[in-house]
Formats: structure tokens, sequence, C-alpha cells
């Protein structure tokens, strides 16, 4: 049965390593949309963050950003669902990960902001130099980090943090759980670690989606690679995991997809979509 929602994510999915989208993944998306599939955007990304030869595409309607922090109807210019993590939570996160050896930053207002003692030396940061460009392309610098979010509001929509020492990674993840319950912890990127409310996830916004398009879950379908793909792919009619997936999005998924590198969401969408 060919789906009538279609979710993808953007990093390791849709886009291949150097983040550019395929000729092939591009008119696979058109052939679902043009047969009446509505194609969504689930990203760990802000709105402003993704690439503008997908908010180039006319019948891309619906963004799921920030790993679900925001749903965002863009032709209504309307919200439709939003889960922030509240800023003296965001504040004590800071000051868990700030003496260790790791950046720390956030998303508020849709826009990043990042502290000039992490931005200034992100190649030490993150080795990974997609990664790192993506990350500077995406993070305001600010001298003063805190006085920044708090002159921002009450909330932030999602924290990120880099580890140029992914073995410690599992360690900060551990005393955070631990700590922060009310959060959930994802990843996807090279060592990176993100964090949400605990309602902020691709799953809840997809539901809080099907809810809107008066939709069954069951009638989409949703792509990903990283944990942060793990509830979709579990909540989706159909979760597909592409093969360069996290081991428990593979464990998880109905179907798994060529990689990213060989535009795996087009080889998946021309069985239904042709």
């Amino acid at each position: 049965m060919k789906p009538k929602l279609i979710l993808t994510d953007l990093d390791g999915t849709l886009l291949r390593d150097d983040k550019s989208l395929s000729s092939a993944n591009r008119s696979a998306l058109e052939r679902a949309a043009a047969q009446g599939a509505q194609v969504v955007v689930a990203t760990g990304r802000f709105y402003g963050g993704v690439p503008r030869e997908l908010l180039e595409l006319p019948f891309l309607r619906y963004f799921i950003l920030m790993n679900g922090a925001k749903v965002y109807d863009r032709v209504a210019d309307q919200v439709l669902y939003r889960r922030e993590i509240p800023r003296e939570t965001a504040e004590q996160v800071f000051a868990l990960i700030r003496p260790l050896d790791a950046t720390v930053d956030c998303y508020q207002n849709d826009r990043g902001l990042m502290a000039g003692r992490y931005y200034d030396r992100l190649d030490y940061y993150i080795p990974d130099p997609e990664s790192r460009k993506l990350t500077r392309n995406n993070r305001e610098r600010v001298e003063d980090f805190l006085g920044a979010v708090r002159a921002g509001g009450d909330t932030v929509q999602k924290i990120q943090c880099f580890f140029p020492h992914p073995e410690l990674r599992p360690q900060v993840m551990e005393e955070l759980e631990r700590r922060f319950p009310e959060l959930v912890l994802s990843h996807s990127l090279p060592a990176n670690l993100e964090m949400n409310h605990r309602e902020a996830t691709k799953g809840a916004a997809l539901l809080a989606l099907c809810r809107e398009l008066s939709l069954p879950v069951e009638e989409s379908a949703a792509f990903g690679d990283g944990t942060n793909d793990l509830d979709m792919i579990q909540v989706a009619g159909t979760g597909v995991a592409m093969a360069n997936a996290a081991p428990e999005v593979l464990s998880a998924a109905d179907l798994v997809a060529p990689s990213n590198q060989e535009d795996g969401v087009a080889q998946v969408l021309s069985r239904w979509f042709n």
C-alpha cells in the first residue's frame, strides 16, 4: 500500500554525507508528491537550517523540527506542536557540561547559540569536517552565552553537545539520564548528543501531525538513521532504517533501505511511486 504521509530525516538519510540532495532523491520526492503523498521533513535542525534546495520544493508544507520540539506548517505560518525545555533545566545542563571536554550549545527561538569559547575551537571539538561545517553554519557565536539565553526567554528548544573523545559520551549520557529524567537524549551526527523535552520527539510529532491531518498513523512511512529517529521509526506505519543507521534503529525498522550514499530513500520510494 502506498503511504499517504512520508517523513524523512535529513542528515544520514535523505542527504548524502556531503549534505547534498541527490537528483535521484529529489525526483523520488517529487514523484511521491505528484501522486498525492504528503512529504514531510523530520529533522534535528531548525527551519532556517534546512537546505535551501529543500525549502524551494513547493510541495513541502509541514516540517518536524529540532527532533520534534516544533511542528511547523509553513503555508499557514502556524506552529502545530511545540514542546520546549524550561530554561532552568537548560542552565543546569549547561553547568554540568561546562567543565567537561565537550561543547554545549542550544537552539532557542529558531536559532542556534554557541559560546565563543567553543565556536572558535570547532576544529578541535568536531573532527568530522561535514559536521563541523554544519555546526558553524547553524550557530551564532556569542560571548555571553548565558546572558543571550536568558534574554531569549524562559525555554530553549534543544541542547547539543559534541565530544572530541567519543568515549566520554556514554558516561555523560548516564549522568544526564539520572539527573534529568524529564529530558530525552539522542544522537544524529558523529560524536554528538542532543537533548529535548521528553515529549519533543519525532514520534510524538508524527502523531500530532496525523491528528492535525486526520490521517491514521498506519498510513505513514518514515525514513531515518539516528537514535533521534528511533521512536518515529517505531510509531510510523512503515519504519525504514537506512543501511548506515544506528543498530537500535535497524532493529526497530520494518524495512532497511540502502545507505544515504546510495540514495536509499529513492530506492524504497520507487517501490511505491513509479
